[in-house]
């Protein structure tokens, strides 16, 4: 015999899968059920399409409305300093969230929450040009500040909005 054939013959101490008796069947079924518990937890627990409802579409803005309702709530600020109830910071404060809010219910733009950075970056430059003018007033308690004009910059952002 050659050494190639000597390689051929199986080694005296291996035993092939059929001398196992019916355990290899057994060890087999139990792998192949194992792999299919898996592929059926995988498949019944995978997300199928769309996980979330789509946005609702967007309510039309009736710019109207919103300005005249603003345009009130100004006149009201505007009467409380005049009896006296506000004083220039509060009056300033004040004005700055009514435009916030304003720009917010106008435009979506959650500008109440927005610094003067984020409001000139929101595209939204009447309301960061007013916002600014009350800066110094809602900020230092000693700032001089002109409650009309104030007011007359609110009104203008509200009435001149598109």
């Amino acid at each position: 015999m050659r050494a190639a054939d000597l390689a051929l013959l199986p080694a005296p101490d291996t035993y092939g899968p059929f001398g196992y008796g019916p355990w290899w069947v057994l060890g087999c079924a139990v792998l192949l059920a194992a792999m299919l518990a898996y592929a059926a937890a995988w498949f019944l627990t995978r997300p199928r399409g769309v996980l979330e409802p789509p946005p609702p579409p967007p309510v039309p803005i009736d710019v109207r409305s919103v300005k005249e309702k603003y345009l009130g709530m100004i006149d009201e600020v505007a009467a409380e300093h005049a009896a006296g109830e506000l004083d220039p910071r509060a009056l300033a404060q004040r004005l700055s969230l009514v435009l916030r809010f304003f720009a917010h219910e106008s435009t979506g733009v959650v500008a109440e929450v927005m610094t003067l950075r984020d409001l000139g970056g929101a595209d939204l430059p009447a309301v960061r040009g007013a916002v600014e003018q009350y800066y110094p007033s809602s900020f230092r308690r000693a700032a001089r500040h002109d409650p009309d004009a104030a007011l007359a910059a609110a009104r203008q952002v509200v009435a001149t909005w598109m």
